[in-house]
């Protein structure tokens, strides 16, 4: 798909975060130029008239769709490269460090994905084919840069960023998020030797919550996976699935050992960061849960839950 122009305004190109930032944005640069353009980088909206976002001989290049649109632009080109590095990336570019990196890679990623409904976005799919010269805005070609991705450092964080790599999310398949990827209540983990082991001693509170890997718009179905022990079981539990501001809840009280599946719908009304929450909801002197992590798929806007339509 070649981005459309013509209403007077300049183009913007989203790049998002990715271990070869540096050679695409060198490229874009140089075709730009061939082109006539002069290219800038925005890191952020600017309210001066004077920013050039009227000028139709600028091209800007951002990060952030969220900057794009609101300059209202010619035309927009989304380009997500290697997407499960772009946490690193982050992280060297605005000196964060997990779990920030991850949330703000996430939201960058899901906004650019989002553009797919009415703009031309570049995926890593379509840049795995290799392609010799990519088109962009009917008069702009660039060259591909060779990537220099490596395999990912942490490959729960790549397995949670795989849904951003075909842009086709209304078919995409369930995506793992790892229990590594979550938050534990310490006084519940602390004693424990392995990932996601948490003794529900104590009053009632937030046992796990995250991991805020942000999702574009669309109905999203959780499927969210615990074990209890004897003891465990006997508790009462609640899950929450959502945003960090508005949410659908199951309560659950397993009666007895075991393995359990909780699947919950929820609708993004815009892109925003997932949190999911496992909540202790009554006092315990003893007992043991297992969080196994949870998956997440896109599914028809028909199938939201009732709660959630009311």
């Amino acid at each position: 798909m070649v981005a459309r122009f013509g209403n007077g305004r300049a183009r913007w190109i989203v790049l998002t975060p990715s271990a070869d930032d540096e050679g695409w944005r060198r490229e874009i640069a140089r075709a730009g130029a061939a082109a006539g353009l002069k290219t800038q980088v925005e890191r952020a909206f600017s309210e001066d008239a004077g920013a050039g976002y009227d000028d139709p001989r600028r091209l800007f290049i951002t990060e952030d769709a969220a900057i794009a649109l609101a300059a209202r632009p010619s035309s927009v080109v989304a380009i997500m490269p290697e997407p499960e590095t772009a946490p690193d990336a982050v992280a060297e570019a605005h000196n964060t460090y997990a779990p920030h990196s991850v949330w703000h890679a996430s939201i960058l990623l899901a906004r650019a994905a989002q553009l797919a409904e009415e703009h031309a976005v570049i995926t890593a799919k379509d840049l795995a084919r290799r392609p010799t010269m990519l088109r962009l805005f009917g008069d702009m070609e660039i060259i591909p840069p060779a990537s220099i991705a490596e395999a990912s450092r942490q490959p729960a964080v790549a397995a949670a960023f795989a849904i951003y790599r075909n842009g086709d999310l209304a078919d995409a398949s369930a995506i793992p998020w790892s229990e590594k990827l979550f938050v534990y209540d310490e006084r519940a983990s602390r004693d424990w030797p392995e990932w996601g082991v948490m003794d529900t001693t104590g009053r009632p509170r937030m046992l796990v919550w995250g991991p805020y890997v942000a999702l574009p718009p669309g109905v999203w179905r959780a499927v969210m996976r615990f074990g209890v022990d004897e003891a465990g079981a006997r508790r009462q539990y609640r899950i929450d699935w959502g945003t960090r501001t508005a949410c659908v809840s199951e309560y659950v009280t397993p009666g007895q050992s075991g393995t359990y599946e909780i699947t919950l719908d929820w609708l993004f009304e815009e892109a925003d960061a997932a949190e999911m929450r496992l909540i202790l909801t009554e006092g315990s002197f003893m007992g043991t849960v297992m969080f196994q992590g949870m998956s997440v798929q896109r599914v028809p806007r028909t199938l939201i839950s009732s709660d959630q339509a009311a």
